[in-house]
């Protein structure tokens, strides 16, 4: 058997190397990443599904109403704005803690949808500007104004999926 130069050895030790590499950055997190990217989001299904202006008792002393929506035109100092929404509703959220702590309201958060239509946030000037940032003391209520504008002409279905703490509770109706 031939004995190999010192050259040789540097090539096969460069081509080692890189191959390692090239097998590790394609091997690299493959073991981590879902089989199913299906699983990467879990949507939970709402504890009730209520009308407008239909009070709901999440438990815990926590009440939940949605005022019926009615038609605005937003302002330029509005949020997306700039995706010119087909029609444009704001209605109250009025939320009512009845419970023994303070209510955290980043655990609360609303979205829109009508039918397979996009629909967004439209907040900032109007006094629409969305939830409180301070937790709701016990005992406490609170009523504020959202907007959402929606790629969707007035009466095609509004959903909105109001999401406080662990509860989920979606509200049915028609665009104004």
């Amino acid at each position: 058997m031939k004995k190999l130069s010192r050259k040789q050895w540097i090539i096969i030790a460069v081509v080692v190397l890189i191959g390692g590499a090239i097998l590790r950055s394609v091997t690299n997190g493959g073991s981590d990443a879902p089989v199913d990217a299906a699983t990467l989001v879990q949507e939970e299904a709402p504890v009730a599904t209520i009308a407008f202006d239909a009070p709901l008792d999440l438990g815990g002393g926590v009440f939940v109403t949605v005022s019926a929506p009615s038609r605005f035109s937003p302002t330029q100092f509005m949020t997306n704005i700039d995706q010119k929404p087909k029609t444009s509703n704001s209605f109250e959220v009025i939320i009512k803690n009845g419970g023994k702590t303070p209510l955290d309201f980043t655990t609360v958060s609303l979205q829109a949808a009508s039918g397979a239509n996009v629909c967004f946030d439209v907040l900032g000037d109007l006094d629409i500007n969305g939830a409180p940032t301070e937790s709701l003391k016990a005992g406490a209520e609170i009523t504020y104004k959202y907007g959402v504008g929606c790629q969707a002409s007035v009466g095609d279905p509004l959903t909105l999926t109001v999401r406080i703490g662990e509860s989920t509770v979606q509200v049915d109706g028609k665009l104004a």
